[in-house]
């Protein structure tokens, strides 16, 4: 029955199913030899039982020897005691190369892709362009507080084995083409929170496309199982926007053009650079956040006012009306239902307060 059990459950060729064996009959002959050497003592040995000569097998098989019960009949000494030395140093041997083994095959594994992801509420970055730009997306959301504990899982068929700095992060890795529905259930895409899409190849002339692909397969994993995946992609040339939107993904980030930009501001106004790499790091400084609001009908200049005066100062930057984002609003402009609003803080959950503060000062309507 057990041969059969060990049969069903474990693949021929897994390191899993010979420990299975090794244990299967290393029980066997534990209690063979048990019995056995009950027979050939129980008539010399005094109060010998076949629960002691069963312990006295594993301890001989296993060459711990604790002495409490030797064999004192030649039958038990040559027939039952020689044969448990040596079968039972072969076993254990043979125990331990396969637990080495199985050990060394399960790194060798994990180290190359091949295993299936078993996790939750993980991340994937789909592509490996670099590893320090892997390095550089995971140890910028570790650094809030909300995703200190979160676990990234790289799909990339562009490297054979998962990077040390990677593993030293405690990143896993699944080897395979992102583009693939199977690679992407394999590492556990239905069950993650969200997904960073990256183009291996910025010089590819199809890298857009694998990048929409990949995109596009995501989100339709995502309605099939009924999971709010964010997926946020990065698009190489700004041409192809409207092809990456059609995947139907939370965010695009698109390169073309922000350098060059960028260049220029610094030029006309040096400094430039390092505002806008605090504005986007959460590592210093402030950032921008978009927010949904409840205070619905309150001018803008109310709230700019109110955020001065809060502790930890924030400013009110924007806002987004019907997909249109407004920056520098007027200060009369009144807050409408669905708009967001674009502020500028260290924390987020800071405008809650502001919030609050408003709602507690409105006067009841009448």
């Amino acid at each position: 029955m057990l041969l059969l059990i060990i049969n069903k459950f474990f693949p021929p060729s897994s390191s899993l199913r010979r420990l299975a064996f090794v244990l299967f009959w290393t029980f066997c002959l534990n209690f063979v030899f048990g019995a056995a050497f009950y027979f050939a003592e129980r008539n010399v040995q005094e109060g010998l039982s076949l629960a002691d000569s069963i312990w006295w097998s594993m301890v001989t098989m296993t060459t711990v020897g604790y002495g409490d019960f030797y064999a004192q009949t030649s039958f038990g000494r040559f027939l039952v005691s020689y044969p448990t030395f040596l079968l039972g140093i072969g076993l254990l041997g043979y125990f331990l190369g396969s637990v080495a083994d199985a050990v060394i095959k399960g790194a060798s594994a994990r180290r190359r892709g091949l295993v299936t992801i078993m996790k939750h509420n993980h991340f994937l970055i789909c592509g490996h362009p670099s590893t320090s730009k892997v390095l550089q997306i995971i140890r910028e959301l570790r650094v809030l507080d909300a995703y200190r504990g979160a676990s990234f899982v790289l799909v990339a068929n562009s490297i054979e084995e998962l990077p040390g700095e990677l593993a030293s992060e405690g990143v896993l890795f699944v080897r395979g083409r992102p583009q693939s529905e199977d690679i992407l259930r394999k590492a556990g895409v239905e069950k993650c929170d969200g997904v960073f899409v990256l183009a291996e190849n910025r010089d590819s002339e199809d890298a857009d496309a694998q990048t929409f692909a990949t995109s596009a397969i995501i989100e339709s994993i995502s309605r099939e199982c009924g999971r709010d995946i964010r997926v946020v992609s990065e698009l190489i040339g700004r041409q192809n926007m409207r092809m990456m939107q059609r995947a139907g993904g939370d965010g695009i980030v698109a390169h073309e053009g922000i350098t060059d930009c960028l260049l220029v501001q610094e030029f006309l106004s040096p400094g430039m650079n390092e505002i806008f790499h605090q504005i986007i790091t959460n590592r210093i400084g402030s950032q921008f956040h978009i927010l949904k609001t409840r205070l619905v009908g309150k001018k803008v200049r109310d709230i700019q006012v109110a955020a001065i005066k809060h502790p930890n100062s924030m400013q009110i930057i924007g806002l987004i009306q019907n997909g249109n984002f407004i920056l520098n609003p007027s200060n009369r402009h009144v807050i409408g239902v669905n708009e967001r609003l674009i502020i500028l803080a260290e924390k987020a959950a800071n405008f809650e307060d502001v919030e609050n503060s408003i709602l507690a000062n409105d006067p009841p309507s009448s």
